[in-house]
Order: C-alpha cells, then sequence, then structure tokens
C-alpha cells in the first residue's frame, strides 16, 4: 500500500540533500517520480531544489492555486497513453508552504491513485507555531520522522530563531519570510528562550 510520509527538522538538518539523495536512488532504480517544491520558496530559483551541500535537482514549482491531485492524476493518465510507467513516488520539498488543502489532496493521491508522497520540511516557524500544512502532515501523515540536528551549545536543535542583520533575535513578523543562513540559525528551545529574555531586558 501507498503511504504519505513526513519528514521533518529545523533549517540546516539535511532535509533536501535526503530528498536529492532518495530522489538520485529511485533514478538508478529507473522509478518514475515526480520532485515538487511550493513557489512561495523562492531561494534557489524557480523549479529548482538545492542543498547546503551544493547537490541540485530541477522540480515542478506548485503554486497554492494548483491541485496537486488532479495535476497527479492527468499526468499519469498522459504517461498510460504513451505506454510509459505510471508515477510511483512524489518528493516534495519544503512543504511546510504547501496549502492545508494541497496536504489532503497529497493523502488523495496516495489513497485513491496509489502513489507513495514523501514531504520534507520544517515543523514550525521562528516562533516555534506550526505551519498550517505541517500541523495537517502530523494529523494525516502514515509515518512521520525528525531528522535530528544540534544547536551550538550541543543540545538537539529545535526552533528556527529568526535574526536581524545586527544579529538580534526577532520575535514579531509574518510566518513566511523566504531566506537561508543570513536570517535564520537553528537553536535549541533553552538557548532561543535565552536570546529572548535578553533582548527583552
Amino acid at each position: 500500500m501507498a503511504k504519505l510520509y513526513f519528514h521533518y527538522g529545523v533549517m540546516g538538518s539535511s532535509k533536501s540533500l535526503r530528498l536529492l539523495a532518495t530522489a538520485h536512488d529511485f533514478d538508478e532504480k529507473n522509478i518514475p517520480i515526480i520532485v515538487l517544491k511550493p513557489s512561495a520558496d523562492t531561494r534557489d530559483g524557480e523549479n529548482m531544489v538545492k542543498s547546503r551541500a551544493g547537490l541540485e535537482r530541477e522540480c515542478i514549482s506548485i503554486e497554492p492555486t494548483i491541485n496537486i491531485y488532479t495535476v497527479v492524476n492527468e499526468f499519469n493518465h498522459i504517461r498510460m497513453a504513451t505506454d510509459e510507467e505510471m508515477i510511483k513516488w512524489i518528493l516534495v520539498d519544503e512543504c511546510q508552504f504547501l496549502t492545508e488543502e494541497q496536504v489532503d489532496q497529497l493523502s488523495d493521491i496516495v489513497d485513491f491513485l496509489g502513489v507513495n508522497v514523501m514531504c520534507y520540511g520544517l515543523r514550525t516557524d521562528f516562533k516555534s507555531k506550526l505551519f498550517p500544512a505541517s500541523k495537517r502532515l502530523f494529523e494525516l501523515a502514515d509515518e512521520i520522522e525528525e531528522i535530528k540536528t544540534s544547536c551550538t551549545c550541543g543540545y538537539k536543535a529545535s526552533i528556527n530563531a529568526r535574526f536581524s542583520p545586527e544579529g538580534r533575535i526577532i520575535t514579531e513578523g509574518s510566518q513566511i519570510l523566504v531566506g537561508g543562513d543570513d536570517l535564520y540559525h537553528a537553536i535549541c528551545r533553552k538557548d532561543w528562550k535565552k536570546l529572548i529574555r535578553e533582548k527583552d531586558k
């Protein structure tokens, strides 16, 4: 049976690297796949997944208004008409930027099209609040795995802390603000709280 997977971790925990390695493995075995990412992820340009390690791969950028189920269903029908093997896996990078409806569509792809879906993304934002799509994945996913990494202090990093150009922690603002190491650092909860307390003094 097909399954919906959710692999989550903080920024810098090698989520994209894992996706790219998995995609490469499927390619080596001639397993038909599609790699997707939400259009909100603009760091590496449109239609491109890139890891901090330097690996990259073309993908399909998905707008919030797109029905992913319809797209995949039509794509598989086209492949069937040309005697190509149907898609077996869908890999989704930065899945926290999907809509809740799109997560429901991914679950429909699993249940009604028999296609496995593997999502990689963040659990929470810079305020430690769940992203709506991540919350929905926790509710629907068949298998959930945390990809762990460490804070500079040695404890497990669990917060995607946002910082100003001057290095001060930011606690207010839009949930979605795309950036890399220039804006975010993955730190443990204790260090995050300490930085907030120092900021508020």
